[in-house]
């Protein structure tokens, strides 16, 4: 009977990978029609570039996931109920897949758009 040998290791997961998962979860999220940039000089790169991850910003510090997420709310939603349910959201799908703690999901109101106008 042989023995399994153990070798430990590191898992290193890239920021933009978790921006991916935050990005999913955000655009799923009730009320967010779209992303935006945190300014009008990244909105031009991140056209160029055609960014999947636009509008969200990953930094990780001492183990622990901070997302800053810039996004534009259907317009008439309540836009705090918006914000705590993208949060809720966001941080669930990323500890569930990545297994480390998020400690801030924090939310931009960039902008509101109608995307169906009463007639």
């Amino acid at each position: 009977m042989s023995e399994e040998r153990v070798i430990p290791g590191d898992i290193h997961i890239a920021p933009a990978a978790i921006a991916s998962i935050a990005s999913r979860a955000a655009l799923e999220s009730y009320g967010v029609v779209g992303m935006a940039t945190a300014n009008l000089a990244s909105e031009v790169a991140a056209a160029l570039s055609r960014d999947p991850n636009r509008g969200v910003e990953v930094t990780i510090e001492d183990d622990e996931i901070t997302i800053d997420l810039y996004v534009i709310i259907e317009y008439g939603t309540r836009i705090a109920t918006v914000a705590n349910s993208l949060i809720n959201a966001v941080r669930y799908q990323v500890e569930k897949s990545v297994g480390m703690p998020v400690a801030q999901v924090n939310v931009h109101v960039q902008g509101l758009r109608v995307t169906h106008p009463d007639a």
